[in-house]
């Protein structure tokens, strides 16, 4: 009787590992399908703002972190833009 018990369980065991096997599958491949990894976005959306804007906020006597505040991004995107020159973008 505990031999059947056994053979049950295991049985039992195999079907819920499979099952959860394919789950994992479909929800990669519905992840993939709406361009996505584990849940989360792929890549990071890139900042929008305009250059020619910092160069007139940096002439007002405006710093990093106040300009970064009226565009929306961080100072160090501010700083970054402002290294690189136009052409390259």
């Amino acid at each position: 009787m505990g031999r059947a018990m056994f053979t049950i369980i295991a049985a039992m065991a195999e079907l819920e590992r499979s099952v959860i096997g394919e789950r994992v599958i479909a929800g990669l491949e519905y992840a993939r399908q709406h361009g996505t990894k584990s849940g989360k976005p792929i890549g990071r959306p890139r900042a929008a703002f305009r250059r020619d804007q910092i160069d007139a906020l940096k002439e007002q006597g405006l710093g990093w972190r106040q300009i970064g505040r009226r565009l929306g991004v961080s100072a160090t995107t501010i700083r970054r833009a402002y290294r690189t020159p136009p052409a390259s973008r």
